[in-house]
């Protein structure tokens, strides 16, 4: 059995830090061009489902919050240091698409328009701590207080870790990587948003259950799921998608609003946690933004879902077991 207090020196977080690293030298080398999401995901090497929460894990914000801040501080500077550029070519030399979405972005950031920073206000111009992307950048890499890995066990008999992981406010859970099998699963699906609306999922879950339980789908084997088809840092809201969904034979048949289709398998991180209504987003972080930084793996380019257990209670009767189960693959180096 290994154990380790501190997961900083295993070399894997500083892979990630490289990719996002390059990226960010990508925007800063490109800021007049369209930086898409798409783009920068290659940069990085990640898909763009997982690159978007990888960059604001490590930032500490959202890509298009980042790349529009150094577009307007860029603006800024460049306004003070080249008084011979009109307002207008300073815009467009950092990337703004008109002059009316650089005068609200610059408005926002600096609380007076172009013409006045550049006439004196520049001067008198005090910015609010943690405002300035080198602020940000400099804290690139960091732990956030609070998440991590505690200790990371080798069990002898399989050969396999068993991490246990900081979850900021939750208590401590454990993490393993498991092959988990290709489900066939019936379905009902949800379009818009969904995010701390436990009435959705109850909704959701009651239209299944309504429909599995007289099938006799409804056993202490089944597995039962909530998939995420988005990334709600990318989506927005009234076009997520989410499934709840319950394993069922091959030949079953559905129809109206329950629907079917195969789960991919495969190298899953799952993170085995205890939650009330609103630990998920902190329990989703603890899993991605905690330890999947420092573990060896990155995300693979599958669904992620939670796993419920029917028939076992958690220790506290107001929360309920719940597997994440994060699809991953081995750290690759470019």
């Amino acid at each position: 059995m290994a154990d380790h207090d501190s997961a900083q020196d295993n070399g894997n977080r500083p892979v990630y830090v490289e990719r996002v690293n390059a990226v960010i030298d990508y925007i800063e080398a490109n800021l007049a061009d369209e930086l898409t999401l798409a783009k920068l995901a290659d940069v990085a090497h990640f898909s763009p489902y997982h690159f978007h929460r990888v960059f604001g894990t490590l930032v500490g914000e959202t890509l298009n919050r980042f790349i529009g801040r150094l577009r307007v501080e860029r603006a800024a500077t460049l306004l003070v240091q080249h008084p011979d550029r009109s307002v207008t070519t300073v815009a467009m030399d950092c990337g703004f698409t008109s002059p009316s979405s650089f005068a609200r972005a610059f408005k926002e950031a600096f609380g007076m328009s172009a013409t006045a920073w550049r006439a004196g206000g520049y001067l008198d111009y005090q910015r609010e701590p943690g405002e300035s992307i080198r602020d940000v950048i400099g804290n690139i890499g960091s732990v956030t207080a609070g998440y991590g890995i505690i200790a990371a066990d080798l069990q002898p008999e399989s050969g396999n870790i068993t991490w246990r992981i900081r979850c900021g406010s939750l208590e401590p859970a454990t993490v393993t990587v498991e092959e988990l099998p290709t489900l066939r699963v019936a379905y009902v699906r949800h379009t818009g948003r969904y995010q701390g609306l436990g009435e959705v999922f109850a909704g959701l879950f009651t239209r299944l259950m309504t429909w599995a339980q007289p099938r006799g789908f409804v056993r202490a084997e089944s597995w039962l799921l909530a998939l995420y088809h988005d990334n709600p840092s990318i989506t927005e809201d009234d076009r997520l998608r989410v499934s709840v969904c319950i394993s069922v034979p091959p030949d079953t048949e559905t129809f109206g609003d329950v629907g079917q289709m195969d789960v991919d398998g495969g190298t899953y991180a799952v993170g085995h946690f205890e939650l009330g209504e609103q630990d998920y987003p902190e329990a989703w972080y603890a899993l991605a933004g905690g330890w999947l930084p420092d573990s060896g793996y990155e995300p693979d380019d599958r669904h992620p879902y939670e796993r419920y257990f029917i028939g076992r209670p958690a220790r506290d009767p107001g929360k309920q077991l719940v597997d994440i189960c994060l699809p991953v693959r081995p750290l690759r180096r470019y």
